[in-house]
């Protein structure tokens, strides 16, 4: 196995009421703009074990017509989302998905966004517009570095663009949507 298909991502992300502005902030810090892609990320379930149960997700990243598939591993604790991430690329994410889907997978969630991506600092700053949500600011470190240097690196670019900490979240988009959906259901 590679070196390069493993990672172990740092991140944080943020709701945002201002998007333009938070992005005129980063544009403003130096911000270099890398583009917009419109996003459908597909989460599995695994047929014999509980992905969720274990903080573990399995994805396929459809984005111009390409896929990459992630898994991602337990997360650990702190401010920061931080988990192993394994990831590759596959031509055709169609017959990938029929791949899993014959293997037994099942799609357990679907997220859709459009995703405005810079890098500042060295860091990748993603402003997202997801489907049922709304506005997101997400900051991942690079995968070099020892861990403290790439977490202050993720708190260094929030602070700068003004992105308080007590509005982190370690959460996914996926379990964001679903507890929105769940309070949803109880105010019915």
């Amino acid at each position: 196995m590679g070196a390069s298909c493993l990672n172990y991502e740092i991140e944080v992300k943020a709701p945002v009421e201002d998007a333009l502005g938070v992005e005129s902030k980063v544009r403003e810090s130096g911000g270099v703009f890398l583009g917009e892609k419109a996003q459908v990320d597909i989460y599995l379930s695994h047929p014999c074990r509980d992905l969720r149960e274990a903080d573990e997700a399995l994805r396929l990243r459809l984005e111009g017509g390409g896929c990459v598939v992630t898994f991602k591993g337990a997360r650990s604790r702190g401010d920061l989302k931080s988990r192993e991430e394994l990831e590759f690329a596959v031509a055709d994410g169609s017959t990938a998905m029929e791949v899993f889907l014959r293997l037994g997978f099942k799609v357990g969630a679907r997220v859709c966004k459009v995703r405005r991506e810079y890098r500042l600092l060295g860091a990748g700053v993603a402003i997202d517009r997801v489907d049922g949500l709304g506005d997101f600011i997400e900051i991942e470190a690079p995968g070099i570095g020892s861990e403290s240097e790439r977490s202050a690196l993720v708190e260094g670019v929030a602070a700068l663009i003004g992105v308080k900490k007590d509005r982190f979240t370690t959460k996914s988009y996926v379990e964001l949507l679903e507890a929105r959906s769940s309070l949803s259901r109880e105010s019915m």
